[in-house]
């Protein structure tokens, strides 16, 4: 049995490896991913370990710095934080944090540059950006339900207003949340949880969509590439899928679309279920700077322990 710890550090090792696995192959299609490599992707570029973070995993350490700093989240220390990033890097930055980076800059409030580009754009945009990063808000919240919606929809609204953003992140939250409990979720479990919270029907469909069926039906490399409720969906296939962490994650990758986001998404779920020791080790050497995200793990772990929201130990 994997102990808290471990099951904390498979967290964000999990997201990042499931983020640079993927981040060749964004956008192809399945059938071409396939026929390429025949066997699954299962190799990370080494040149990795002398790059910056891409978006996925950026964020998230963003996420965990600003939760550690202030044990909570809030709406413009987190645009200044991504803002920060932006200026400096902004690796893989997605067209709709893009957007909202761009309005803060010319001078729109926090509050208000996600929902002026979201209503810009028709009210449709319901990018991935938010659930890709999400995971650090359940590794500090996994046992308080209404505390991990509550800043779930702080570290999504920041950069995405639309609400399918926010639940599709709260959906995968819980799994974490569970899965760092001991705990393996069924999508029935997750969906009546989100249906008692209020979550809109058609990203609670989206989640009982994904039972019992295979990451073919799902379609990641569709039309909807880059869409929350795909890469939600993603997360959430791993819970029925039999294989270990791997076998799991080089799935996902081979199914095609936003691979580096889907494999994100993925990891950190499989490395809350399987733990750190779950994951190859010819992966975790080739992420830059692992032992950051080790440490901030284990702060997260310590923070969530202080405040009674862990009941295994600490591992």
């Amino acid at each position: 049995m994997t102990t808290l710890r471990d099951r904390y550090r498979g967290t964000l090792l999990g997201l990042a490896v499931g983020n640079t696995l993927g981040l060749p192959f964004e956008s192809w299609p399945s059938r071409e991913i396939r026929r390429r490599y025949p066997k699954g992707i299962r190799e990370i570029d080494p040149e990795e370990t002398k790059l910056p973070w891409d978006d996925d995993l950026a964020q998230a350490v963003i996420l965990a710095e600003a939760i550690l700093q202030y044990d909570t989240l809030r709406n413009e220390d987190l645009a200044a934080r991504l803002m920060e990033w932006f200026e400096s890097n902004g690796r893989g930055m997605g067209s709709q944090t893009r957007a909202v980076m761009n309005a803060l800059r010319q001078g729109m409030l926090p509050s208000e540059a996600a929902k002026l580009v979201w209503e810009r754009d028709g009210g449709q945009p319901a990018g991935n950006g938010a659930v890709m990063r999400c995971a650090p808000v359940a590794m500090r919240w996994p046992r308080d339900r209404k505390k991990l919606l509550e800043e779930t929809e702080t570290s999504a609204r920041v950069t995405h207003h639309d609400p399918r953003c926010s639940w599709s992140a709260f959906a995968v939250n819980l799994v974490v949340a569970e899965a760092l409990n001991g705990r393996k979720p069924s999508i029935d479990s997750i969906a009546g949880t989100m249906e008692g919270a209020g979550v809109g029907p058609h990203t609670v469909h989206a989640v009982r969509d994904v039972a019992g069926h295979t990451l073919e039906y799902l379609k990641l490399d569709g039309s909807a590439i880059g869409f929350t409720l795909k890469a939600m969906q993603a997360g959430l296939w791993c819970l029925e899928y039999s294989g270990d962490f791997e076998e799991s994650l080089v799935a996902v990758i081979q199914a095609g679309g936003d691979t580096d986001t889907n494999g994100a998404v993925a990891g950190a779920i499989l490395g809350a279920l399987h733990g750190a020791s779950s994951i190859p080790d010819r992966w975790t050497t080739r992420i830059a700077r692992a032992d950051r995200l080790v440490s901030l793990a284990d702060s997260l772990l310590e923070r969530a322990t202080e405040a009674g929201e862990t009941s295994m130990g600490r591992g």
